[in-house]
């Protein structure tokens, strides 16, 4: 009897825990735009920033102090000097896709990307400059 009440603690936990999921929507439109996007979800992590402006900066962190279970980061730029930082730890997959587009010349775009999956899960980033 008390095997099956602790099987049935540890199930409700896992039912409340895969609800507690983070999601983050930024949409900036000014001369200077900067976003700083932090989740720490046990669960799934995701994040769509788009910028509209002169001078965007991004930054976006999944996981990397409680790492999820998956994380998922978008950041779009349209700028003349456009700057996107993305960083995820989780245990199974991160999926990070950064777009800047320069209205300047030279272009002037910057992006970084770490990801640290723990159990053999999936890495996917992909970085569009323009």
């Amino acid at each position: 009897m008390r095997k099956l009440f602790l099987t049935s603690v540890a199930v409700l936990a896992l039912s409340s825990a895969a609800q507690a999921a983070n999601t983050s929507t930024v949409l900036q439109l000014g001369f200077a735009n900067g976003s700083s996007v932090n989740q720490q979800g046990t669960v799934n992590d995701s994040s769509t920033t788009t910028q509209l402006g002169i001078f965007n900066g991004a930054s976006t962190m999944q996981g990397t102090t409680t790492p999820s279970l998956n994380n998922g980061s978008t950041v779009t730029q349209v700028g003349a000097v456009n700057s996107a930082t993305t960083g995820q730890v989780g245990l199974f997959n991160n999926t990070s896709g950064i777009t800047q587009q320069s209205i300047g010349n030279p272009p002037s775009n910057s992006a970084a990307v770490g990801q640290l999956s723990i159990i053999f899960g999936v890495n996917s980033s992909t970085v569009v400059q323009h």
